[in-house]
Formats: C-alpha cells, sequence, structure tokens
C-alpha cells in the first residue's frame, strides 16, 4: 500500500513555515509534482506503459478491484499483467469498501497526497478514475479548479493547497482526454449499461470533482514526448450505485479497451538501429556486430535481423531502448552480403530498416612458400601518408604475386599479410595513388584476405 508519511496538520505547518521563514519559497502542486520527475518509476510489472485505474464509493471500488495488486482488496489476485494481451499493465487504487480507508481516503489531503505519490512510482500512460453519481455511466468533460469545495469530514476540510493548481486561475476548466464519445457509443453497444457524455456540466465540487482535477491537471503537465513517461490521456466518469457490479465491470473494460484503442494512436515507432561491426572479413570466421536503437517513448525494443545469407534472428529481445546489442555471425560462403535490421516497441510499432554492407572476401592462403617473393599493388589512396604503407601488412586495389618466377594471379581488394620473411619495399606515387611494390625471402607463406 503506498502511503505517504504528511498528515493534514504536519501539511498546513510546513506550508507556514516556508511563508514565514521567508527563505523557502512557496511551492505549487505543480512543482511539488516536478520534484517526482526525475525519480525512477517503480517496477511493479512487467516493464510495459500502466494505465491507472482510481475508485471511491462502492461499485466503483468493487468494479476496479482485479486490478488491484493489494492482496487485501483483491484476495483473487492481480489481473492487470499485459491485460488481455494489449500491451499495457492496468492498476487500480481505492480506499477499503465499507470503511473507505487506506489509499485514496475521503480527504481532499490524503487523496493529494496519495494521487502524487502513486503517479510518481508507475508513471501512467492513462488515467481513469471513476466515483459514484447519477451516471448511468456519466462521462464527464469538464473539471474545474476550484477555491472553494464541499466540505469533507477532517479538518481542515477544504484542500490545501485551494485552489489545487496555481499555474490557472481558480474556476479554469480542464477537460477529459479520454475517447468520451468512443468510449460512451462502445459501453451502449456492448453492455446493457447506459452510457452518455456530460459535455457541459461538472462532476460535482466534492472529492470526484477534485480526483478528476488532479487526473487532467496531470495529463496536461506530461502530454509531450519531453518527458520519458508521457501521459496521453485522463478523465473521470460517474457510475450509478444501483448498476449491478457484473455490469458494471464489464463497462469498466470495455472502458479500458476504447482507452487502449486511443493511446495506439499516440505510441511512436523506434528509430531505425544503428548497426556497427566489421565490414570485411573471413568467410567462415565469426564476427560480432552491435545493434543500437532508441525508442522516443523509452519503450523496450526488439530486434529482426537478417544477415543477408538466408539467417534470421527473429524479433530477439527485450532490450531497454538505447542498449547496445551485440550479436554473433558466420558467413560460411565468400561473398557480398547486406546486414538488415528492423526494431519494434512493446506495442508492436516497427522502425524502418537499417543496413549494413559486409564483404567476405575470396580466402587464398599461400602456404610453404620458400624463396624470394615479388608483390606489386595499387594503394587507392591518394592523400595517405606513405609511411602509413607497411610492407607485412598491405591493403590494395589489386595485387599481383610471383613467387620463384611463378605468377600466382591478381586479386583485388584484398588485404596480403606476410607471415614470416625479410623484405624491401618500395613505393611510387602514380596518377591513381601509391604502387607498392614488395620483394624479400620468405619462408613462412602469404595469407590474402
Amino acid at each position: 500500500m503506498i502511503k505517504s508519511l504528511w498528515k493534514k496538520g504536519l501539511v498546513l505547518g510546513i506550508i507556514v513555515l516556508f511563508v514565514g521563514a521567508g527563505v523557502i519559497p512557496m511551492v505549487s502542486g505543480a512543482e511539488i509534482f516536478f520534484d517526482h520527475s526525475n525519480s525512477d518509476p517503480a517496477q511493479l510489472g512487467s516493464g510495459l506503459r500502466n494505465i491507472m485505474l482510481t475508485g471511491y464509493w462502492n461499485p466503483t471500488g468493487l468494479m476496479i478491484a482485479p486490478f488491484s495488486n493489494d492482496t487485501a482488496l483483491n484476495p483473487d489476485g492481480w489481473k492487470g499483467a499485459n491485460w488481455e494481451d494489449l500491451g499495457y499493465d492496468i492498476y487500480s487504487f481505492f480506499p477499503t469498501p465499507g470503511t473507505y480507508t487506506g489509499n485514496f481516503e475521503v480527504d481532499y489531503q490524503d487523496t493529494w497526497n496519495d494521487f502524487w505519490d502513486i503517479t510518481a512510482q508507475i508513471r501512467p500512460i492513462a488515467i481513469i478514475s471513476f466515483g459514484v453519481g447519477n451516471g448511468p455511466w456519466e462521462i464527464e468533460y469538464n473539471a474545474r479548479n476550484l477555491d472553494r469545495w464541499i466540505d469533507d469530514n477532517e479538518q481542515p476540510y477544504q484542500p490545501t493547497p485551494c485552489p489545487p493548481d496555481d499555474s490557472v486561475p481558480t474556476n479554469y476548466v480542464r477537460h477529459s482526454t479520454l475517447p468520451v464519445q468512443e468510449i460512451a457509443d462502445a459501453v451502449n453497444d456492448q453492455t446493457s449499461v447506459e452510457a452518455w457524455v456530460d459535455w457541459d456540466g461538472n462532476p460535482g465540487e466534492y472529492l470526484c470533482e477534485y480526483m478528476a482535477y488532479l487526473g487532467m491537471w496531470y495529463q496536461a503537465l506530461h502530454n509531450n514526448t519531453e518527458f520519458s513517461y508521457c501521459c496521453w490521456a485522463a478523465g473521470f466518469i460517474h457510475v450509478n450505485p444501483s448498476i449491478a457490479l457484473d455490469d458494471a465491470m464489464e463497462a469498466t473494460k470495455v472502458t479500458i479497451r476504447e482507452t487502449i484503442k486511443h493511446l495506439s494512436g499516440f505510441n511512436n515507432p523506434p528509430d531505425p538501429p544503428d548497426i556497427t561491426g566489421l565490414t570485411s572479413g573471413k568467410a567462415g570466421t565469426e564476427y560480432e556486430y552491435t545493434f543500437v536503437a532508441v525508442d522516443p517513448d523509452d519503450d523496450d525494443v526488439y530486434y529482426y535481423i537478417e544477415w543477408g545469407d538466408g539467417e534470421i534472428e527473429e524479433w530477439i529481445g527485450p532490450f531497454e531502448s538505447s542498449e547496445e546489442v551485440t550479436v554473433s555471425h558466420t558467413w560460411e560462403e565468400e561473398g557480398d552480403y547486406t546486414i538488415r535490421a528492423k526494431a519494434k516497441d512493446s506495442y508492436d510499432a516497427e522502425s524502418d530498416w537499417g543496413t549494413l554492407e559486409v564483404t567476405m572476401p575470396v580466402n587464398q592462403e599461400s602456404d610453404g612458400l620458400f624463396g624470394w617473393v615479388f608483390l606489386r599493388g595499387l594503394v587507392f589512396n591518394p592523400g595517405e601518408n606513405e609511411s602509413s604503407i607497411n610492407a607485412l601488412a598491405i591493403n590494395l586495389y589489386y595485387i599481383e604475386i610471383t613467387s620463384m618466377g611463378v605468377n600466382k594471379g591478381v586479386v583485388r581488394l584484398k588485404k596480403v599479410s606476410f607471415r614470416n620473411g625479410i623484405f624491401i619495399k618500395m613505393s611510387e606515387i602514380g596518377l591513381f595513388g601509391y604502387t607498392v611494390h614488395v620483394s624479400g625471402f620468405c619462408y613462412g607463406g602469404i595469407d590474402i584476405q
């Protein structure tokens, strides 16, 4: 259970102390929230993005109970993990039915503290709050930043701060960012519950409107990709207490499904993977390649890799966004290959392809050479410093090798390494670069890659 250590009197006392001291400035709700924004979110589930449900009076607590990970409230076990395989974890928070203690007690200060503590931990991508009202499934479109509310049951009776949001004027109206009409239509089509959107009214000046405002405000603070954990939708629904629990639970599921459909329009695919590694090597030798994809929403990523020889790595992962992933591969045949890789996030949004061209040259190995060897080749790098051309390992545009008077042939775009021997090198600058002549007594062989 997530509970703040702050109590009502202590909160009030701290605010008075800050103002009286004149040293530490008064902080608004927005600034209190942003103090949490740099902390790491609690990994309550599988690493998927979280949808937060809240409730107050029955049936709103009972109808969202399957999504609570509090065993006292939900002894049957949490049902929100990757709910319906739609790619989101669902968490619900509500006071204990009957006593209304615990999270979101019927108290402004408790609701304020619980709301910011919970959102700081689970970083919801959407918030759906429920409360008891006329309903039957009344989807509220508006919530106000009031400076006078219906009193709760404990002193100081009114919210602190009041109005809660000092970044906008008193009575400022925020709006639901849930897909309100789509929810209403789906609930009406798929359940026996009557749903409608209250476009012009308000949620009632008490804790329901207070919670509605907090959710809409949180979404307004987090509705862009400057935040690693964006919130794209938030709103409030009044539920009539006469609705049968099974019907209310079914309408809840429909509401969540429509919200998830809405969220799919905000998900960004990963960037194409960057692929790094050797671009030339020997066939039959294993090489490592590194793949890195950045997801704009900081979702986990999976990789699909084609090596160009018919071999495939099919959606390996998950890995963190920007994490370097190293995968090894061996090309058995000589030739030119294109490595292609794409990434997808946890919600199956796929990137474009990233590519890297590699070549596995013909492998020639002259073993057992003994005697005088003559090599001639062109270094196709016109501006290269002559001192960088090493006779023992030379990259040449073409190579002609003669050993003991026998021509060994001409190969192109190769690297020649002498195993053992004493060699003399000379070079001359030509129209296209350096022509290198190497000759010497060889007794260990020549490797050509």
